[in-house]
């Protein structure tokens, strides 16, 4: 007898209701929100650290050319160091200013991202002492 009232109680009740895919739809806006910004994070980390690498082999070479020629190379691409840098880099190639005795190396972003105004540089000095800084 009450046979009949449940199956026609089951085949009223088919998928899910409105409020049931709102709810899960704000739990998934509020995962999304919350992964983004960490993932865009490590991003810039990880490109820094790109960054970093390719400054600190430039400054080692600029320290083995200062204890040939008792002064750095000035040269803008750092030509007679002899450096190459890895294609497909997330920023452009390091530039190099200051004198024979202090000389700063700085790359700035070149693909997104990474703009123009992301930085990262070295500074040398002559006296052995260094100090770098990024402005991202």
């Amino acid at each position: 007898m009450f046979a009949y009232l449940c199956k026609g109680v089951r085949g009223k009740r088919r998928g899910f209701t409105l409020i049931e895919l709102v709810v899960v739809l704000a739990i998934l806006a509020v995962i999304i929100a919350l992964a983004i910004p960490r993932y865009l994070a490590a991003r810039k980390k990880a490109y820094k650290s790109e960054a970093d690498n390719i400054l600190q082999e430039t400054k080692s070479n600029e320290w083995a050319y200062y204890q040939q020629n008792n002064l750095f190379d000035t040269t803008p691409t750092g030509a007679n160091m002899g450096l190459a840098f890895p294609p497909g880099m997330h920023w452009n190639n390091p530039s190099i200013n200051g004198t024979t005795t202090n000389i700063t190396i700085t790359m700035s972003g070149l693909v997104a991202p990474l703009t123009a105004a992301d930085s990262t540089w070295i500074t040398l000095s002559g006296d052995g002492s260094s100090s770098a800084g990024a402005s991202f």
